[in-house]
Parts: C-alpha cells; sequence; structure tokens
C-alpha cells in the first residue's frame, strides 16, 4: 500500500463570506478556540508523516510568509490569479505535486487527525453519509465514484474539500488541469469538477469518515457558534 507522503492545501482565497473578519486577516488563518484553522490540517498531516506541505497562498500572502515562510517542511506557492478565476487557478500552480498527494481546503478545521491516517492506493475524496447532503453528493457503486451532483439535497455520500491522489491519477489530473487552464482558457470552475466531470478518465472510490472528524466554517453566523469571541463583527 502507498503511504501519502506529501500535500497540497487550498488557501488563496478572500474568505468573502466571512467578511468583516477576513478584511484583517485570511480566512484560513483565523484563530478559532485558540488555533488557527490551518494549523489544525498541518497538524494533522504532519502527526501522519506527511513529510512536505505545499500550500497556495494568494490573498492577504504575505502573512502567510510571516508565519510558515522559515518552516522547512512548508511550501509556498503564490497564486497571482486568485482573483481572476475559481480555485482551479489555484491547483494550476501547484499541479505537479498532486501526483501521491492529499488535497484541501484551508479552512476545514481538522478534529481527529486519522483521517490523513490511510494507506492508499486508490484516489478518492473524503465523504460522510448524510440524509439529506446538502451538496456535492456522490453518486457510488460500491466504493466507487461514478457521479457527482453539486445540488444535493437528497441522500447520499457528501464530499468535504479532502482528497488524495495516487501516483497514476494524480499525473492525469495534473495534465487535464493544464489543458483546462492553458489551453481551454477556463478558470471559472472548481479544479475538483475536472476529475469530477471525467470518471472515465480516474478510479477514485469514497474514503468514508465521521462527520465530526471535520468542521468546515462556511460563514461568520458559523464562526461566532464555534467561537464566541467573533460576536463583535456581527455589531460591526
Amino acid at each position: 500500500m502507498a503511504k501519502i507522503k506529501r500535500a497540497i492545501i487550498i488557501a488563496a482565497g478572500e474568505g468573502k463570506r466571512l467578511r468583516p473578519v477576513t478584511f484583517e486577516i485570511p480566512k484560513p488563518l483565523i484563530p478559532v478556540n485558540g488555533k488557527r484553522i490551518i494549523d489544525t490540517g498541518i497538524e494533522a498531516l504532519r502527526s501522519n508523516g506527511v513529510h512536505d506541505i505545499y500550500i497556495v497562498v494568494g490573498y492577504k500572502k504575505e502573512l502567510f510568509y510571516e508565519i510558515y515562510g522559515k518552516i522547512p517542511y512548508i511550501h509556498l506557492i503564490e497564486n497571482p490569479d486568485y482573483l481572476n478565476g475559481n480555485n482551479i487557478t489555484s491547483m494550476y500552480y501547484a499541479r505537479k505535486y498532486l501526483p501521491g498527494a492529499f488535497v484541501l481546503e484551508a479552512d476545514i478545521i481538522i478534529n481527529d487527525p486519522q483521517i490523513f491516517s490511510l494507506n492508499s492506493d486508490t484516489s478518492g475524496y473524503m465523504a460522510t453519509w448524510k440524509n439529506p447532503a446538502t451538496e456535492w453528493v456522490l453518486d457510488v457503486k460500491g466504493k466507487k465514484i461514478l457521479g457527482c451532483d453539486k445540488n444535493g439535497l437528497r441522500e447520499g455520500y457528501q464530499l468535504f474539500g479532502i482528497s488524495v491522489w495516487n501516483e497514476k491519477d494524480g499525473r492525469q489530473l495534473s495534465e487535464d488541469i493544464r489543458q483546462i487552464v492553458e489551453v481551454k482558457k477556463n478558470t471559472g470552475i472548481y479544479w475538483d469538477e475536472v476529475a469530477l466531470g471525467n470518471l472515465d478518465k480516474y478510479h477514485m472510490e469514497v474514503k468514508e469518515i465521521k462527520e465530526d472528524y471535520i468542521h468546515e466554517i462556511d460563514d461568520l453566523e458559523e464562526l461566532v457558534r464555534i467561537d464566541n469571541n467573533y460576536m463583535r463583527y456581527q455589531k460591526a
């Protein structure tokens, strides 16, 4: 079984739904109950032997350099196009690191490091069975992913922003992303749509996790529910 040794963290966005907090600080760097959101992922990855972590930065990138710029196992990749497209622009700049890597969004709080403990020869998305699932619902046969419905609102596996890519699928995805950005000039999509929209090219499986293993913070109200120190921003 292949042990995953590196990870890509997508952290370039503006975090508009958490304004006004993100006027001051990028969403991944927001402290929640005393710990930065992105640090929960970094610590969980490192505890599972992930040697190299590549963070794609854009919005307020200088703050990432201040905190992580001198840490030897953290590598910062700049996305100069983060304002001019969707997150496929971030993956475009990190694409060469996709083979044999975890990929995660930087705004996910990791509550249980064991989600990164898997030895995996198969690519796939971490997901939880929900009824109803609200978005990004996977169509599955056995464990194999056959399709994805972004609209949700039905029973199924809801994916989260964490995936794993073996060498073969990672190389294919890297090339497909390059083609879409450089040849088709399409930067308005999520990078996940490249893989989930071309499942004949990949063998991907559901990596089932418990819902409480992670926490996604989508907006200011949810941030306040988790950490009431941010109540002052609701009154701003």
